[in-house]
């Protein structure tokens, strides 16, 4: 699937106006405040907080085994980047127990406007 198939067919399960979604990310890919990367049929959108921390977005259309693979493709291209701490706002537990799954350190976040961080 295309980025853009993954991210609107992700926004329509979790009810969000699809076409708000991609317009959204395109806005943040176009001024260069985030960077999307594509692992099977997996989206991360990557917006820098400083130069070794990002937040994260997931949009998936992965079985969970798929999934897990997808989530270590992202760990090493974001060690790659330099990043050391990713953050975010799961509204689903479940991704963050994939996330413990597949190795990492996930806990509270020390920044009020995630709920969540981990160490890649």
């Amino acid at each position: 699937m295309k980025a853009s198939e993954i991210i609107m067919a992700d926004a329509v399960k979790r009810n969000i106006d699809p076409a708000k979604a991609l317009l959204s990310i395109g806005e943040i890919t176009k001024n260069n405040s985030g960077v999307l990367m594509q692992e099977n049929n997996s989206v991360l959108l990557v917006r820098k907080i400083d130069p070794t921390s990002a937040e994260i977005h997931l949009f998936t259309e992965d079985t969970p085994l798929t999934l897990a693979k997808s989530v270590i493709g992202f760990v090493r291209r974001g060690k790659e980047l330099g990043i050391k701490t990713v953050y975010g706002k799961a509204d689903n537990q479940g991704i963050v127990e994939l996330m413990k799954r597949v190795g990492l350190n996930v806990e509270p976040s020390d920044l009020p406007q995630y709920n969540w961080k981990a160490n890649i």
